[in-house]
């Protein structure tokens, strides 16, 4: 196909909508109407195209608009076409406002928060897919629809908005701040409660990575002098980690969202004071998506699933 008819496809592609409307309305007067623009205008138009196609589409009289076989082959075309349109543009409209959404989060966030806070999701008519990593999935390339992460941010070439920001928490079980009660001796201050050889459990990634999910980072700013790598037993997961705090094996170092549905169940307790952190919990995913319906719906539904806990400490 050469250059010329390719130009003349793309001038009647932009035509069809008039052609169409005047096709079916067989009135110029009546197309102008339903298309909302001046009459003048879509005679002009049609002008400008029969110049192109060197074609005549239109005899006009004074009280009828009589078509040419050419007009009536390139009307006939426009309606047909015109009338996919109105299908694909309501399938769009239905799969920018619905259908699963695959959501990437670690592992400890999907098995301490998401969870159990997925029936609710249902219940608010969001249907979601979690896919759990502990690796980066590649949004661009599909592996996912959105992603939660954990870090600083926000993340070049995503989309990102801050969920919330987090806070660090040492906890432990009842039963093992019972068999260690200078942890919990009101007469200590809290950090020298922590400044004992109670062993701490900690997240190994969080140890060596930036986001400052560390014991390290955790004591320097209670501004506690505290040797604590003698005393660290790691784990490959937070939730791991929590788990083994659970079982009575020493204080882990919880974090936001982390923690909140254990300590709500009586099963952890804090022990010393929370801490700030740098980093936050992130939505990422394409730009594309971030203008979907469905994107806005999630977002809005996690923040108030997440204000619930600032607001009330629990879950309702």
């Amino acid at each position: 196909m050469n250059k010329s008819r390719n130009d003349l496809l793309l001038k009647l592609a932009q035509a069809s909508p008039l052609l169409a409307a005047i096709g079916e309305e067989k009135s110029f007067t009546k197309a102008a109407e339903r298309l909302n623009v001046q009459q003048s205008a879509v005679s002009h138009r049609i002008r400008a195209l029969e110049e192109v196609l060197g074609l005549t589409l239109f005899e006009r009289t004074t009280r009828h608009l009589q078509f040419t076989e050419a007009g009536k082959i390139l009307c006939s075309a426009a309606i047909e076409s015109m009338s996919k349109w109105q299908p694909a543009l309501d399938k769009l409209e239905r799969s920018d406002s619905s259908g699963s959404i695959r959501l990437s989060l670690p592992s400890s966030l999907a098995m301490k928060w998401a969870v159990s806070i997925l029936p609710k999701a249902n219940a608010e008519g969001l249907a979601i897919s979690l896919e759990v990593r502990d690796d980066l999935v590649d949004l661009h390339q599909g592996e996912a629809d959105v992603a939660i992460r954990f870090g600083v941010g926000p993340y070049p070439g995503l989309y990102s908005i801050r969920l919330t920001q987090c806070q660090l928490q040492p906890v432990a079980s009842p039963a093992f701040l019972a068999r260690h009660p200078d942890l919990t001796n009101e007469s200590n201050d809290e950090k020298s409660r922590l400044a004992t050889d109670t062993p701490l459990l900690s997240d190994r990634r969080g140890e060596v990575d930036s986001t400052e999910f560390s014991w390290s980072h955790y004591f320097s700013q209670i501004h506690s002098a505290a040797d604590v790598s003698a005393r660290q037993h790691p784990f490959d997961r937070a939730d791991l980690m929590l788990q083994a705090a659970i079982s009575g094996m020493g204080i882990a170092l919880g974090r936001t969202l982390l923690i909140e549905n254990d300590l709500e169940a009586g099963f952890l307790e804090k022990v010393g004071p929370p801490v700030n952190m740098q980093s936050s919990y992130w939505l990422v995913c394409s730009a594309s998506f971030a203008e979907t319906k469905r994107f806005e719906r999630l977002r809005r539904w996690l923040r108030a699933e997440i204000k619930k806990i600032h607001t009330t400490g629990r879950y309702e």
